[in-house]
């Protein structure tokens, strides 16, 4: 599961977005972004509320999302995002790409130094690309790819692709790829971390504390080398319940919201709090087990799909906020987007005839099956599992929800496929290589069991080119194969929401009036 993502009522963010300025990239250098004031400090101490506790401060887990939350103020990447999605310069001043688009040469900023002092140098940059390739990671398919990382001078790094592959940019941009301390490590893996290991980076903030249960502090970088921070010190609030009244009373300062209604404010509480939004490519769908009959039969699986009420679900386990999801993509990525590749539409009476058709007709109780469906224990996830029970009984699926914790969540559906159905969300975009990763014989996340060989080739196209026509043309392609294959059940598209007190400024998101930018959790820019 991604960072918290909280919907209402979205609007696709703008067209092209990663794909287009890849295609830009591949001409020539990309620079250094207009900088703002140099001030650092001053602003206090920012009260961040954490929904769980992270298990290390590794910055690249797989499935770690609390420390997710933390990594992009305390490290670095070789490129970032800004709230438009473009690709940014970080630890890399500007790059290169050449021969077709197999090799980037990435030119580091000069003066850069790691929390303690010793200089950050292209030698760090190798070692951790190399590093990650040798485990479970975010940017598998990027690394996979990579046939060599070199460091021909101390600023300089060359990374040669064994092909042409045009998500690389938008995908070493995104979370899982950040650079860590070679001397650190001394040799070994950096995917080791303990609790009370002291976490070393280039960010903009520095660890100072993890209190166990309780909070974990970090303390502006005086030698940060770009503007800010403009704060002293952020503290994490390990703690799940009263969020909102939390930051309300004065407690904390900023937290994530869900879309369950007993986590959003209520009128008495806006002078205190502002409500926050921002759009995202965030959704959520059901995944079935193909391995385990009959949900590898097709009929089956177009059975369920029909019988699941996607506005009724949103209105239910949503609390109203959101979009229903018909389609096998995030429409964030509008030019990826095929909004013709859709689920089939709300029929219990088709879906009870195609049940029938496969040999799953009703006991005497009423009963055609009895599944079991999995999802984290992260709000509203229960309550979408409540909702989609509820349809599925309507047409004899016996369905019992188990509500789990992300770890255990996560050994079930990626490692050890001990489910029937289970609950899945996170983003999908910047790129819709996305779709590689989620639904791919080899995907990351994909966990499935599903597998198509025409849908393979479709994103594989997409990807060995950089004209966007060409890329839209395969995903479409892939879409269609989705919506014919039925692997996952769409549900609903999902935006991002928070609250934070009145006296917070510089937050990538906007009051409730619009939505506006992409999902940051760096704090560099922010201020009490």
């Amino acid at each position: 599961m991604d960072p918290p993502a909280s919907p209402m009522k979205l609007r696709p963010s703008r067209a092209a977005l990663a794909a287009l300025l890849l295609a830009a990239s591949l001409c020539g250098c990309v620079g250094e972004p207009s900088a703002l004031p140099q001030a650092k400090g001053g602003g206090g101490t920012f009260r961040v509320i954490l929904a769980g506790e992270p298990r290390t401060l590794d910055p690249n887990p797989v499935t770690d999302e609390m420390a997710m939350w933390i990594a992009p103020n305390l490290f670095n990447k070789l490129v970032t995002f800004d709230t438009d999605s473009r690709v940014l310069p970080d630890l890399a001043e500007s790059w290169t790409v050449s021969d077709g688009g197999r090799t980037y040469t990435f030119r580091l900023r000069q003066g850069v130094h790691w929390h303690d002092g010793e200089p950050l140098t292209a030698g760090d940059v190798v070692w951790t690309l190399t590093s990650l390739a040798q485990e479970p990671s975010l940017v598998a398919e990027a690394l996979r790819r990579i046939e060599k990382v070199e460091a021909p001078e101390p600023r300089t790094v060359v990374i040669r692709l064994q092909e042409p592959w045009a998500p690389f940019l938008p995908t070493i941009a995104a979370l899982g790829t950040f650079i860590l301390p070679r001397h650190r490590f001394a040799g070994a893996s950096p995917h080791r971390w303990r609790p009370e290991d002291r976490p070393i980076g280039t960010g903009p903030f520095q660890f100072s504390e993890w209190v166990p249960g309780e909070r974990i502090t970090l303390v502006a970088n005086p030698s940060f080398f770009r503007t800010g921070p403009y704060l002293d010190r952020v503290d994490y609030l390990v703690r799940k319940e009263r969020a909102v009244a939390a930051v309300a009373s004065g407690e904390a300062d900023y937290a994530s919201l869900r879309a369950a209604a007993g986590e959003l404010p209520d009128p008495g509480q806006l002078q205190q709090i502002k409500v926050l939004t921002q759009p995202s490519d965030a959704r959520y769908y059901c995944g079935f087990n193909l391995r385990r009959p009959p949900l590898d039969d097709p009929r089956v699986r177009e059975a369920l799909n029909r019988a699941i009420d996607r506005h009724d679900l949103v209105r239910e386990a949503l609390a109203g906020y959101g979009i229903p999801a018909f389609g096998f993509y995030t429409p964030a990525v509008t030019w990826a987007y095929n909004a013709e590749a859709r689920v089939p539409g709300f029929d219990p009476q088709r879906a009870g005839a195609l049940l029938d058709e496969a040999g799953l007709r009703p006991d005497a109780r009423g009963i055609r099956a009895e599944w079991e469906i999995i999802a984290p224990d992260l709000s509203p996830s229960p309550d979408v599992v409540r909702v989609i029970a509820g349809q599925l009984r309507a047409v004899g699926i016996s369905l019992r929800g188990v509500v789990l914790p992300l770890d255990r969540w996560l050994e079930r559906t990626l490692e050890s496929h001990d489910f029937d159905l289970a609950l899945m969300a996170g983003n999908q975009g910047p790129d819709p290589e996305n779709l590689n990763t989620r639904f791919g014989s080899a995907g990351a996340s994909q966990f499935m069991g599903y597998s198509s060989p025409a849908f393979d080739a479709a994103v594989a196209a997409g990807a060995r080119t950089a004209d966007l026509a060409e890329r839209a043309k395969a995903y479409f392609r892939a879409q269609e194969i989705l919506s014919r294959d039925l692997p996952v059940a769409p549900l609903a598209e999902l935006v991002r929401m928070a609250v934070a007190r009145r006296n917070v400024r510089g937050l990538p998101q906007q009051e409730a009036r619009g939505l506006v930018g992409r999902n940051d959790f760096s704090l560099v820019r922010l201020a009490r």
